[in-house]
């Protein structure tokens, strides 16, 4: 990184994603959808909704689109779910190229609220950092399952500046324009812990032990914050390849009976 970007461009930056198109394997997924639109702040965003039963939203994570979550999706299809799939904005084809987290905020409150019979929130990587702290009080959803879940923003910020050798003063640059952009309430708004202290339904924290881009020793951090949970940890899977982990839909499958038996 050039030592003469403005600050400005260091958080544009920070807030650019991969704009990843829908595989062949998410288009064919989503032939056998039905679409559906809800409105936010203006924008139309679409979701889409497949098979019968409980529902369950899929969240994915940053940098990839609803096709990361298809692999989990069929396993709760073929289980008796009804799945609900969207692209976060900016991604796949969600409206925009830079992430505004109050955006997608809004957006998850909406679905929230929209989806009848909503019975957990399944969700990866950034995807549960964002899911959870959008949470509010009216949720009906019974279960979180969050795998690979960054700890807070601030963590994000820390990964930025690693993997861009960026100094203590581009640092603080970074972290005072993020903060007067969205408030310096923004850490606390914007933890995963934070929110998870607040939730009181069960939660499922799965984690790789060889994820090298959020350490394995977060999900412990999460699951110590969220008093109603139970973690399981993943031999050998990383950050990115655990969603298409057989093993893992076993135990989200497992894990979402268990919330119904409960009832």
């Amino acid at each position: 990184m050039s030592r003469t970007e403005s600050v400005d461009d260091l958080v544009e930056r920070f807030y650019t994603v991969v704009k990843l198109p829908h595989d062949p394997f998410a288009k064919a997924f989503l032939n056998r959808c039905r679409s559906h639109t809800v409105k936010v702040n203006g924008r139309f965003y679409k979701y889409f909704q497949s098979g019968s039963g409980p529902t369950v939203l899929l969240v994915h994570g940053l940098n990839t689109n609803l096709g990361s979550m298809v692999a989990i999706a069929e396993e709760l299809l073929a289980q008796g779910y009804r799945v609900v799939l969207f692209d976060v904005p900016p991604h796949g084809e969600a409206l925009g190229t830079t992430v505004d987290p109050t955006e997608i905020r809004a957006l998850l409150r909406a679905l929230y609220d929209r989806l009848t019979g909503l019975h957990a929130v399944v969700c990866h990587s950034m995807g549960g950092l964002w899911a959870l702290t959008a949470w509010h009080a009216g949720v009906a959803a019974r279960t979180v399952v969050s795998i690979s879940s960054p700890p807070a923003k601030m963590f994000l910020v820390e990964r930025f500046a690693e993997m861009n050798a960026l100094d203590d003063d581009r640092v603080r640059g970074l972290v005072g324009e993020i903060e007067r952009r969205f408030g310096k309430a923004v850490w606390d708004e914007y933890s995963a812990l934070g929110a998870a202290q607040a939730i009181d339904v069960p939660g499922l924290v799965i984690h790789g032990t060889a994820d090298d881009y959020v350490p394995p020793v977060h999900a412990g951090e999460l699951h110590a914050s969220w008093r109603n949970s139970t973690v399981e940890l993943v031999k050998g899977a990383g950050h990115f390849d655990i969603v298409e982990s057989p093993e893992v839909r076993k135990i989200i499958s497992a894990h979402l009976r268990s919330v119904e038996e409960t009832r």
